[in-house]
Order: structure tokens, then sequence, then C-alpha cells
């Protein structure tokens, strides 16, 4: 489980860097739209607690989520928007959706590999990692619901 975590983990890295890249470097939109998107990634900076504790928030977010599209049918949608714009909205923390923001700053010389890691990689994947030890504390068993015993 480790090693597919890990494998999951840096391909997401490298794929958000690879976009962060080509959104700093490539021409790809026009400039007001590429200032818009450096004002948009620029957040103050938290402390490691700080960054944690979002982080533990938006992995809550997205276990509800996850936990609801099975039985949303026709408002899969309608929950994916709504769960993921309220963490962009909280200011919560994800270690694969932030890095894309963060990555971008680095890439534009904004932020530093150090503070990277320091101020958001670190705290960021150590919170989801802690919310997804702690899923079955507070998941679908915990509020009775045991997927394995239900019948078709």
């Amino acid at each position: 489980m480790l090693r597919l975590w890990s494998i999951v983990l840096t391909s997401n890295m490298v794929g958000t860097y690879i976009f962060a890249l080509c959104n700093a470097r490539v021409a790809i939109f026009n400039p007001h739209v590429q200032q818009a998107i450096a004002d948009v990634s620029k957040e103050p900076p938290a402390s490691f607690w700080v960054v944690l504790m979002r982080a533990v928030f938006a992995g809550r977010l997205l276990a509800l989520m996850v936990w609801l599209l099975p039985g949303a049918e026709s408002a899969r949608m309608s929950i994916i928007v709504m769960v993921t714009y309220l963490i962009g909205l909280g200011g919560f923390n994800h270690i694969v959706a932030g890095s894309n923001k963060m990555f971008f700053q680095v890439v534009t010389g904004a932020e530093s590999w150090s503070a990277f890691l320091t101020h958001f990689f670190f705290p960021t994947l150590l919170g989801n990692v802690v919310r997804s030890l702690t899923g079955g504390l507070f998941g679908p068993r915990a509020a009775g619901k045991d997927e394995s015993r239900t019948t078709n």
C-alpha cells in the first residue's frame, strides 16, 4: 500500500510541477491572466500547525465527497464542484491540489524550494496522512455504515 501511495504521490507531484512550469514559462495565457494566476497563488505565510490543520480539514472534505458520490447519481458533478469550492474558499490545503499554486510560486521565483518544503509540502502531507490514518475513527463504519454488509 505504501508503495502504491508513493507512486501516486510522486506522479501527481511531477504532473503538477509540469503544469505549473508550463503556466509560468509558456505563453499559454495572456499577460493579464498570467498576473491573475500569480496574484491568486500568493498566500500569507502560516505556521506549520495551521497548515497541518488546514490539510486535515481538506482531507476530511475530500473523504466526505468520496462517501457522498456513490449515492449521488446525477448530482455527482455538483458534489465535486461544491466540495472542491469549499476547500478553496476555506483556504484548506491538499497536497496535490495545493502543490500546483506552490510550484507556480517556485518556478516564478516568488518562493524558494526550502520554503515550499517546510511551509507547505511537509505540513500538508502530514495533515493529509493524519486524516487518512484517522479515517476509521470518523469514517463510514463509525457512522454505522459498514459497506461490507450491504446486499444487492
